[in-house]
């Protein structure tokens, strides 16, 4: 049988025989009838037929007015909102508020820097001196010593530009046309040393000139930090040296700061006229 065929209804369709009064069994068969009487009496009783595919039942929707009572329910539930303006109810339609100007937030930075500088401890900035150890000598006494060492440290002069640099002068006796004058110093009392030229300045015929640059540098910026140094004057005839009589030629780095001085100030003496006052009125 193709597919376009259409089966019998006797293919399609299944007789069922109920129970009567009598207690009689089903048939749910042709075949299942064991004699033509039985097959009589199937006929008299009723017959329902059963198609094979039958469909599922299924559960029944819920209809359109089911939906709409439940939708009025839950609209009824929630409490309605009406729109109603100010000047139905006798009031302003506007409302005015009034703002302070403050300050920004760059001026409370600047005051609070401002306030903050008064109670911030004040940065010391020290004040730095130098001071030679060994007395300077005169014109005479410079002359004397030349003729007899053949070579003198003259004086020290501050840089002012420069506070913790220094410049020394050195008079030397002009015995020979080539002459050079070299410096050995040492900030760590001889565990080292530096030597350097000095450069000429000027000659009078029997005396040269020379001067040589000397600078404190960390970590030597201390009070009380020390710089030695002796000069060697080398010469065709020899070499000769000046060294403060073997005691070294020293310059000292005095380190102050403001607070200092502004508290020495209060540590004057007093008036001696009022002292005589009081020992007087206790007599």
């Amino acid at each position: 049988m193709s597919f376009l065929t259409i089966p019998s209804q006797e293919g399609l369709f299944t007789k069922v025989k109920k129970e009567g009064s009598s207690g009689e069994g089903r048939c749910y068969d042709e075949g299942q009838c064991n004699s033509d009487e039985e097959y009589e009496d199937s006929e008299e009783t009723n017959v329902r037929l059963i198609p094979r595919c039958s469909p599922i039942p299924r559960k029944r929707g819920r209809s359109i007015y089911d939906e709409t009572a439940e939708y009025l329910k839950i609209k009824d539930a929630i409490p309605s909102r009406r729109v109603s303006f100010a000047d139905t109810t006798g009031r302003d339609l506007t409302d005015v508020k009034e703002f302070v100007q403050f300050d920004s937030d760059d001026e409370d930075d600047a005051r609070w820097e401002e306030e903050e500088t008064k109670y911030r401890p004040k940065i010391r900035e020290p004040t730095y001196r130098i001071n030679p150890e060994w007395t300077i000598p005169t014109a005479a006494a410079l002359t004397k010593a030349v003729h007899i060492n053949k070579v003198e440290v003259e004086s020290v002069s501050p840089i002012e530009d420069e506070p913790l640099a220094f410049i020394v002068f050195i008079r030397v006796l002009n015995i020979s046309f080539n002459k050079t004058v070299c410096i050995r110093s040492t900030m760590d009392s001889w565990s080292t040393y530096f030597d350097c030229p000095a450069d000429y300045v000027q000659g009078d015929g029997e005396t040269d000139k020379f001067s040589f640059k000397l600078s404190f540098c960390p970590p030597y910026l201390h009070h009380g930090a020390r710089i030695e140094f002796v000069v060697r004057y080398e010469t065709s005839d020899g070499d000769y040296w000046a060294n403060n009589s073997q005691l070294n030629y020293a310059v000292t780095l005095l380190v102050s700061y403001e607070d200092d001085v502004a508290q020495a100030s209060h540590f004057d003496m007093p008036d001696l006229t009022s002292i005589l006052k009081t020992e007087s009125s206790y007599r």
